[in-house]
């Protein structure tokens, strides 16, 4: 059964919305060679940019040392701040730092 994407939520869409809020943009062609690297309006109001430093350290490390050697299946960057699970995903238009119930 094909399925036909009716409509698609851009990226620029969602920040333009407050849904997503761009973080170090200044630096994503030092951190990412360009990629956007945002957060979900919900944790963006729950953590400050050390905060954030902090996950986008921890991530890289993990991409670079521990995801590797990870199959397939597992290869989900999660971390906990402040007693809380965050997640890091990177798909086609962006790095995405989120709460799972944001998912």
């Amino acid at each position: 059964m094909n399925k036909t994407v009716v409509y698609e939520y851009t990226l620029q869409q969602a920040i333009a919305d407050g849904e997503l809020v761009e973080l170090f943009k200044d630096r994503w062609e030092e951190l990412t060679g360009g990629k956007p690297i945002v957060a979900t309006r919900h944790i963006y109001t729950e953590f400050n940019e050390s905060a954030f430093q902090y996950i986008w350290d921890m991530y890289v490390h993990w991409a670079k040392h521990v995801e590797p050697s990870l199959p397939e299946e597992e290869r989900m960057f999660s971390t906990k701040m402040h007693d809380k699970t965050v997640w890091v995903i990177e798909d086609g238009q962006a790095f995405t730092i989120l709460f799972p119930e944001d998912y």
